[in-house]
């Protein structure tokens, strides 16, 4: 994920500029779309949008009966039992959606029961319309013309992409107006008016949805990736492996993992000091990044240790891409207030078999046993046999 992403503009710009500002930031970042998320985040925002969504239909599921005393002293007796009804199936509606929503599997499922929270007000909305109809104009029922923008502050609540937050909007704006198009008064100076004054409304929300999403993001970046090098970090790295290795078992595909240490890097850091360490473990971790496939899996594992997981990949040929990550170091150069800094990686290599645990035991032993025989190599773990 890119870092220091910002959602203010400079205070200079126009308007327009704003805008075109904001979408240049987020155009190609994590702020337009899902695309781009780890899937270890979309289910923590999958689980945190349901949450909410819980959280909202069991608070307005009960809070709405207890509106029916006030019905009662203020709508007209031909009315009241109709309002009465349309208040105990909008909360019935809203507590089914309270059970169904706490089984949350992946972030489609969330948006859906987003897009079906949003449904079901908007449904009692346009329903309390039709059956208030003239008595709308009372001032004592100014509650019932509130509802749609509550319908469209609880946007605000929720972290959502640009994208899903438009579509969402559009959605909902329309399901609220279906009253007026069927009525063919959509297009009437009030209800301009109104749709304006959603539309405004729905902006800052959007922008709200912008900013969650944002700190939610910056958020998962800290606690899943190393600040130096912004490989992930240890947990991280293993919580990953875990998915790739149920799915290694699941399709009967390999699954092997590397243990990458820098050579002598004490040595390193005692000669040139520990801003040039760094500035070779930044190195090192791009020059995996380069030689690695985007669906591989890297971490730092403290220190100057790394370690890689290649799903899909037998051992045979994760050989060879370790053994060029190790050519690639001895190549490497790195330059520290005019000195050029050479450094070398040794490795361990194992497949992962049976479980994490014992497999990264294995593959630490063959990386102890390449740099017991002089470093700058690549040793297999097979079973409890180590193979060069």
């Amino acid at each position: 994920m890119k870092k220091d992403t910002i959602l203010t503009a400079p205070d200079t710009l126009s308007l327009g500029q704003r805008v075109r500002h904001l979408f240049e930031l987020m155009k190609g970042f994590e702020l337009l779309g899902a695309r781009e998320h780890p899937s270890d985040f979309n289910q923590i925002r999958a689980e945190y949008i349901n949450t909410r969504i819980r959280l909202l239909a069991l608070l307005f599921s009960i809070l709405t009966p207890l509106w029916i005393p006030v019905d009662y002293l203020i709508l007209p007796e031909e009315t009241f039992l109709d309002i009465v009804l349309a208040r105990l199936l909008f909360s019935a509606s809203l507590l089914a959606l309270w059970v169904r929503a706490s089984y949350v599997h992946s972030l489609y499922k969330a948006r859906r029961r987003l897009v079906v929270l949003m449904l079901i007000p908007a449904i009692f909305h346009l329903s309390t319309q039709f059956i208030l109809g003239e008595y709308l104009e009372s001032e004592y029922l100014a509650s019932y013309t509130f509802l749609p923008i509550l319908i469209i502050a609880i946007h605000c609540v929720f972290p959502l992409t640009l994208k899903e937050g438009i579509l969402l909007a559009f959605f909902t704006i329309f399901a609220l107006s279906m009253d007026e198009l069927v009525r063919k008064q959509l297009f009437s100076l009030t209800s301009l008016n109104n749709m304006w004054l959603l539309g405004v409304i729905m902006s800052i929300a959007i922008w709200a949805q912008l900013s969650q999403l944002h700190m939610q993001l910056k958020l998962f970046e800290q606690a899943t990736t190393d600040a130096l090098t912004g490989l992930l970090n240890r947990r991280s790295f293993m919580s990953q492996v875990e998915t790739e290795l149920s799915r290694s078992e699941r399709y009967n595909r390999p699954l092997s993992m590397a243990l990458l240490d820098l050579d002598f890097f004490k040595h390193i850091n005692d000669a040139y000091g520990h801003q040039a360490g760094d500035k070779i473990l930044v190195h090192f971790s791009e020059l995996l990044r380069e030689e690695l496939r985007a669906t591989d899996i890297i971490g730092r594992f403290g220190g100057e240790e790394f370690i890689v997981a290649l799903p899909e990949t037998p051992l045979s040929e994760a050989e060879r891409v370790i053994k060029r990550v190790l050519q690639s170091c001895r190549e490497s150069i790195v330059e520290f207030d005019d000195q050029e800094i050479r450094f070398t990686s040794s490795a361990g290599l194992g497949e992962v078999l049976v479980d994490i645990q014992s497999s990264m035991k294995l593959v630490d032993a063959a990386l102890y046993e390449a740099k017991d025989k002089g470093r700058d190599k690549v040793v297999l773990a097979s079973g409890t046999e180590l193979v060069e």
